[in-house]
């Protein structure tokens, strides 16, 4: 295709404007001011819409939509015990397929085209999300509570198996869509056999490792107590950055750990609604991205956020630094937005990813900018942060491929995805 007269966002993140992009084999071939040949390739009018990257959603449960509004007011802790894991140990593969499509669509409409995804059942829901057309890094969080527990004997390991295995007979058609990462859910709910075995296996197997880190400050306090050590500290002294690692949350951080994971080179998954409603924190931000962390964004769980939405984790993001820090220009908006771009498409291992760039994989998402709350068009990028709602978003490609146009999805019948979600979401809760 040919997007024609487009403004858009470069690769160094500087708006540029009547430029004409052409897209051939899933990559953006050329993006240039002068017009190529438009023989054979359907031609898009750019006018009054905006190009930029694609978001990557680098914390996600994405299955977990069918629990949204269950276990509200809780803490942490007791919102997992008391209602997420007596549901989920009800929660079918099947069951979860349609939770997983169902956020499908709630993401694809907030342009997002990619998530870091913990959850069970790997290949099933991760096959929800390959027909929708999207792209995934899944994972299985390891938790094990028996000191004597092997990795190599949990479902978390060979549900990961699982997953390799189908990626490996699917390569051709696959082409990198669906990953497999390396998962433990967190420090609290391990313990240090399984633990180290985990990250060996990681590394062995030249995996990213997603995990949980110091959500609230009582995880972070009692690690302490337990170990004489915060989570990052046990986990730098169990293997675990050896690998790649993405850390979500990451509210309660000491120097030390942000000084551990600069060096290491890991990132850090930022989910503001998620740590806001269930009253964790506000992570510091500002210090992350003055220290050169490698900050991205993500959303968590549409049980505990309670949406997928991108746009309103972009908006978010925005507006807590500047509050945290009293610094209205805190992080610039392209830092940001690179966050919630490039910076996720890096964190999922996506080289070639996250950037309007020639060569690079067209994952791209255009804006209708002829709205009411986007006039005038003075600073598109304060625009997009502070102004724009996903319903301005009329365009998501992913690979080259549209997946979603003008409030529709091309790849999932809305109607029946709905209604198998709402029936599933019924059986679970008649069967507790």
């Amino acid at each position: 295709m040919i997007i024609k007269d487009i403004k858009l966002l470069d690769e160094e993140y500087k708006i540029r404007d009547r430029m004409n992009v052409v897209i051939e084999d899933g990559r953006f071939l050329s993006i240039t001011k002068g017009m190529p040949d438009p023989e054979g390739r359907e031609i898009i009018d750019g006018s009054g819409k905006f190009m930029m990257p694609a978001f990557y959603n680098t914390h996600c449960h994405v299955p977990m939509t069918l629990l949204r509004g269950y276990g509200e007011g809780l803490p942490l802790q007791r919102w997992l015990n008391e209602k997420i894991f007596p549901f989920e140990a009800k929660f079918s593969a099947q069951y979860k397929y349609w939770g997983a499509k169902l956020g499908a669509l709630e993401l694809m409409k907030s342009g997002c085209v990619s998530i870091s995804d913990m959850y069970f059942d790997l290949v099933e829901y991760g096959r929800a999300l390959y027909e929708a057309g999207m792209k995934a890094n899944l994972c299985n969080g390891l938790v094990t509570f028996d000191d004597n527990a092997s990795y190599f004997k949990d479902r978390s390991y060979q549900d990961t198996l699982n997953l390799m295995q189908w990626i490996k007979d699917n390569s051709a058609e696959n082409d990198g869509r669906l990953k497999a990462d390396a998962s433990v859910h967190s420090e609290y709910a391990n313990r240090e056999n399984s633990l180290r075995e985990a990250f060996d296996f990681a590394d062995d197997e030249g995996l990213i490792i997603q995990a949980h880190i110091s959500e609230t400050r009582s995880e972070h306090e009692e690690c302490k107590a337990r170990h004489g050590m915060s989570p990052v500290a046990y986990f730098e002294k169990l293997g675990a950055f050896r690998s790649p690692v993405v850390a979500a949350h990451c509210v309660w951080l000491d120097e030390e750990d942000v000084e551990t994971m600069v060096g290491a080179g890991a990132f850090m998954s930022h989910n503001p609604s998620s740590n806001l409603k269930l009253g964790s924190g506000i992570a510091p931000v500002k210090k992350y991205f003055d220290r050169g962390m490698n900050v991205t964004i993500g959303t968590d769980g549409a049980s505990s956020n309670n949406n997928l939405n991108m746009m309103e984790e972009l908006h978010l993001a925005a507006l807590l630094c500047r509050g945290q820090s009293l610094d209205a220009n805190a992080i610039p908006a392209e830092d940001l937005i690179k966050a919630a771009t490039r910076g996720g498409a890096l964190a999922q291992g996506r080289t070639d990813c996250g950037l309007i760039k020639e060569g690079f994989r067209a994952d791209f998402i255009l804006f209708d900018m002829e709205q009411e709350h986007l006039t005038p068009d003075y600073s598109t990028l304060a625009n997009i942060l502070f102004s724009a709602q996903s319903s301005d978003i009329c365009m998501t490609v992913c690979n080259g491929e549209i997946i979603y146009k003008d409030g529709e999805a091309l790849f999932i019948d809305e109607e029946e995805t709905i209604a198998k979600a709402s029936e599933s979401f019924k059986k679970v809760l008649e069967s507790l």
